[in-house]
């Protein structure tokens, strides 16, 4: 039977008003909510359905157990409906390998192994059982497909207790041939985190962990992989995955968080990722669990044309919509997890020029999405204000019960919530004072002794240039604003904004014009002369030298009030645009 890729099997199904749909499907677009986390439930049919599977749980005091179940998507993802999966032993969500025909999925049991299933459809009721390791390996990944070799390789994690008790480490299989026999590789760490200023205390130890794999051009692998430092670490192999170079770090931004690549039938890479930063650790984190992510609320991605040497795009794709919540670490309960994020992802692609992500964690955050591959390509963006605070972060956050478990493991409910502070918007849509009708977005500051810091900010992503133009409609009604440009998220409330920024500057009441209520600011960078230069009202202000680097350009405007002044009336935004030059 003659090969088809997902992407023509998916199409094969669509109807002419389903491609019509599709047409108007540009920047990311949310088309469901699936049952499982985005770890390795999406799956395509034989006949081109898509399938996204997870968990079916009570939905009132009658119901005892939850089951199996997946939703299910005939025109390309527009549509779902939801079935259960009634018989215990389906395979349910697996990779199609294409030179047997058949599919695979890796699942592991403690004290009995690590072992493959495979079967003829995800539907089989009776999978072949292969075992892989007498070890349980944990957290296993979907397998990936060798194009180039006749390969599958499979990504699972172990606890090397004598490097750290609670890091998690990677280990890499692989099997030739019909998947009877594989081969174990255990995966060099990264370095462990070691706190310095701005750090008083200890990340949770994440050294190599949920690798994502593409197969390159000439046939080398490159990798990439979770750790616990500021950046995902790479590493490359000249022989299938039997030898790495030295993990070393990449120029993507990351910490504790989920990297996924995905090569498409063109050649090009596409990467999502979380291109943000958490705030520095304090002096009771120590590095025994975690406990709190503040860089779990933004996820993005990037497409690369030349084997991932140089990369589009450095998008926002989602920003969490609990971002602001003040019950964060509570809401939703804890029956579908605790961790509430939009990290973690599987992705497909689609027929016209599309790509689907499912992405998140916790039944509030999951969500599938299709954009257009062509809006990564976008060189400009405005934002007005007219549809809210969607597209900008502004949480800060209170004090809050941390860490992972709280009371007693025997009762669930008495440890809702995970690793997370509660929230509260730093930022407010106000009147403008030009009283034209319009609203504007308010930065302020705050004494309150609930939050974490008095600071108020606002952060907004642009496409990734190395010379753009930056321009902000603002009044400035407390004494001033801190203004940055970065090349990745940095929390709104973060104070160590102005060491971490490519580009910052304070910009003060006597920097404005005295008789204009609002004033445009106008930011051109250029990082490779490293230099900004500042005007107001199309008046030059002063020249900005870059002081980090940023190999893959600048992507966000961060503006922060100043924390000195509490209570301070801050800022009012009007606009925000930006415009590659």
């Amino acid at each position: 039977m003659e090969y088809r890729t997902d992407r023509e099997r998916i199409a094969s199904l669509m109807s002419d008003e389903d491609r019509r749909f599709y047409k108007d499907i540009f920047a990311p677009t949310v088309v469901a909510a699936p049952d499982g986390d985005a770890w390795g439930n999406l799956t395509v049919m034989p006949d081109g359905e898509i399938r996204a599977y997870g968990t079916y749980r009570p939905k009132n005091v009658f119901d005892t157990d939850a089951e199996r179940d997946y939703i299910a998507s005939r025109d390309g993802g527009l549509s779902w409906k939801r079935h259960l999966v009634t018989e215990k032993s389906t395979l349910g969500a697996s990779v199609y390998i294409p030179r047997l025909g058949k599919y695979a999925i890796a699942t592991s049991e403690e004290g009995k192994g690590t072992f493959l299933l495979l079967g003829n459809s995800p539907d089989d009721p009776s999978p072949e059982r292969i075992r892989i390791s007498e070890k349980a390996y944990f957290d296993l990944l979907p397998p990936l497909v060798l194009r180039k070799r006749d390969r599958v390789l499979l990504i699972g994690h172990e606890h090397r207790t004598a490097l750290h008790p609670t890091a998690f480490f990677s280990v890499l299989m692989f099997s030739d041939g019909d998947l009877h026999a594989w081969h174990v590789l255990p995966l060099k760490p990264a370095p462990l985190f070691t706190p310095k200023p701005p750090h008083t205390g200890v990340r949770w130890q994440q050294n190599n962990r949920e690798n994502t794999i593409a197969e390159l051009s000439d046939g080398r692998l490159m990798m990439l992989s979770r750790t616990a430092t500021d950046f995902h670490y790479i590493s490359y192999s000249e022989d299938g995955g039997e030898n790495w170079s030295d993990p070393a770090p990449s120029t993507f931004h990351a910490t504790a968080t989920m990297p996924r690549l995905l090569r498409l039938s063109d050649g090009r890479l596409l990467f999502f990722w979380c291109n943000t930063q958490p705030l520095p650790e304090r002096e009771d984190a120590d590095g025994i669990w975690e406990d709190v992510f503040t860089n779990r609320d933004a996820n993005h991605a990037a497409v690369s044309e030349n084997d991932g040497k140089s990369w589009i795009g450095f998008r926002e794709m989602v920003l969490n919509p609990h971002r602001n919540a003040p019950d964060y670490r509570s809401l939703g309960g804890s029956a579908t997890g605790r961790d509430k994020s939009v990290h973690q992802f599987e992705a497909l692609e689609l027929p016209e020029g599309k790509i689907m992500l499912s992405f998140g964690q916790h039944e509030a955050c999951r969500r599938i999405l299709i954009f257009d591959l062509r809006w990564l390509y976008e060189t400009s963006r405005g934002e007005n204000f007219l549809h809210g605070m969607h597209a900008i972060s502004a949480q800060g956050y209170l004090e809050s019960v941390l860490g992972c478990f709280r009371g007693s493991r025997e009762d669930p409910d008495s440890f809702v919530g995970h690793c997370a502070y509660n929230r509260v918007s730093t930022a407010v849509m106000m009147p403008s004072p030009a009283d034209n009708g319009h609203e504007v977005l308010c930065l302020t500051s705050s004494d309150d002794p609930r939050r974490l810091t008095p600071l108020g900010g606002a952060v907004w992503n642009f496409p990734a240039a190395m010379r753009a133009r930056v321009t902000i409609r603002l009044a400035l009604k407390g004494q001033g604003l801190r203004i940055s440009l970065l090349d990745r998220w940095l929390n709104p409330t973060d104070s160590t904004v102005a060491e971490s920024a490519a580009f910052s500057f304070v910009l003060t009441k006597s920097m404005l014009p005295e008789k204009s209520l609002f004033a445009d600011l106008r930011l051109d960078f250029d990082c490779r002369t490293r230099e900004t230069r500042v005007f107001v009202n199309d008046m030059p202000l002063t020249v900005l030298s870059m002081q980090s680097s940023a190999p893959n350009g600048l992507c966000y405007l961060h503006l922060q009030t100043l924390p000195d002044i509490k209570g301070a009336p801050g800022a009012m935004i009007a606009s925000l645009s930006y415009k590659g030059i």
